[in-house]
């Protein structure tokens, strides 16, 4: 089975036509070859939840995916109008401050990490999408988000309308549920109860992890 290059690369396309939930996680320094004492490069690392708003209040699922954003750290730091956007939703003060920017980490790792809204850009060359425009997000309640972890802690079987959110057409666009359920049952004969399964109520619930797999194979040989 051939895999789409952005999956060999380990990337998660989002789609371009929805607002993402990031919650920052970690900060790591970044070597650069002309190390300099008054520059520091540092990574954002976001865990992204899709924000589902058919619940209310909103529920937050984890997409199993991380996104992160490299910014440059300079004793003008405060001046720079990206940047500052950053330190704003964040809650960051004096983001010329290196030590700022970890203390935000610190009270992540202790479960008080910051959240933003994140709409991502079409992928570059590298199938990396750039955040087109982050604004501010209230922390969501715990009762709102989804419980995650890996792959294998994950609940990995999800609602139709869940799953949906996971997906992306030739287009980039989300499926609709029926064109989810249609692509299911064409291969519930190869993969089962791996694939999908019926609750008491007759619902179903559907592998998000293999879903998305497929859908992307799929996609490949189009």
């Amino acid at each position: 089975m051939q895999f789409p290059e952005s999956m060999k690369a380990g990337r998660f396309l989002f789609s371009t036509e929805r607002e993402y939930a990031g919650r920052l996680f970690n900060v790591t320094k970044r070597s650069i070859e002309n190390q300099a004492d008054d520059i520091v490069l540092l990574r954002l690392e976001f865990e992204i939840f899709v924000i589902d708003l058919d619940d209310t209040p909103a529920a937050y699922l984890p997409t199993g995916a991380i996104a992160s954003r490299d910014i440059v750290i300079t004793k003008q730091a405060g001046s720079d109008e990206r940047l500052a956007e950053y330190a704003k939703y964040l809650g960051i003060k004096r983001p010329h401050q290196v030590s700022n920017w970890y203390v935000s980490e610190r009270k992540a790792k202790q479960g008080q990490g910051s959240w933003i809204r994140i709409r991502f850009g079409k992928p570059d060359e590298d199938h990396r999408q750039p955040f087109e425009h982050i604004s501010e997000l209230d922390k969501p309640k715990s009762e709102q988000i989804k419980p995650s972890g890996s792959t294998k802690e994950r609940e990995k079987f999800w609602r139709v309308s869940e799953v949906r959110q996971l997906l992306r057409d030739e287009k980039n666009k989300i499926p609709s549920e029926d064109t989810v359920k249609r692509f299911v049952d064409k291969r519930k004969s190869q993969f089962g109860e791996e694939l999908v399964r019926v609750t008491s109520g007759r619902q179903r619930r559907i592998n998000w992890y293999l879903c998305w797999h497929l859908w992307e194979a799929d996609k490949c040989h189009g």
